[in-house]
């Protein structure tokens, strides 16, 4: 089996982190942001996670600190119209809509399946129009 090493200096579990997480992060991007700014928001949410990959990896959750700061780069300047960032149910809401489950969406974001849970069924009570579009 050969592992295509895109960027040769970086470690293996960078390399898997991104193999990984790189389509689900590009759909979620995808939901909120024209194509192009989408897939520039993933490529530099990578390049971001690259550039301090030991911190990462030491943070308490390496996955929620990358979903962080992919939902930095994909809400930068306010122009994503599916959710403001940190508005934590509009997201998991996204997901939701583009057809993960729970489980995939704690997996996703490293938050723990029971907020995941509260926070998708607490979207569910909100009228239609509150719950927010999704942008695709």
């Amino acid at each position: 089996m050969t592992i295509n090493r895109r960027h040769a200096a970086m470690p293996l579990s960078f390399e898997a982190f991104r193999t990984l997480h790189h389509a689900d992060y590009l759909a979620y991007a995808r939901a909120c942001l024209p194509a192009q700014r989408a897939d520039q928001a993933v490529e530099q949410t990578f390049l971001s996670l690259s550039g301090d990959w030991r911190a990462v990896l030491g943070s308490s959750s390496p996955t929620h600190t990358a979903w962080t700061l992919l939902g930095v780069h994909v809400h930068a300047n306010d122009v994503a119209p599916c959710c403001s960032t940190g508005a934590l149910r509009e997201e998991l809401g996204t997901l939701t809509a583009l057809g993960y489950d729970p489980d995939r969406i704690a997996t996703l974001t490293g938050l723990p399946l029971g907020r995941i849970g509260s926070a998708t069924r607490a979207r569910a009570r909100l009228p239609r129009q509150a719950a927010g579009p999704v942008n695709k």
